[in-house]
């Protein structure tokens, strides 16, 4: 799904929301986002957060009976 910066505030005429400076617009709709950028209401594409790895828990070990 492509995300958006939103550089002027508009309502979606399709869903009814508000979408205000600094928030991100999301859809998949390549044309309603060419509609909106050309309209002014739509900025760069923001690069998708990318999770740091986490680290694999390390396993107990337990002591051999015979230790």
């Amino acid at each position: 799904m492509g995300k958006y910066l939103v550089t002027s505030a508009f309502i979606d005429r399709f869903t009814r929301v508000l979408y205000k400076k600094g928030q991100v617009y999301e859809t998949n709709d390549t044309k309603r986002i060419e509609e909106l950028r050309t309209g002014g209401f739509l900025g760069e594409e923001v690069a998708p957060q990318t999770k740091a790895k986490e680290k694999p828990a390390k396993k107990e070990t337990t002591k051999d009976a015979n230790q």
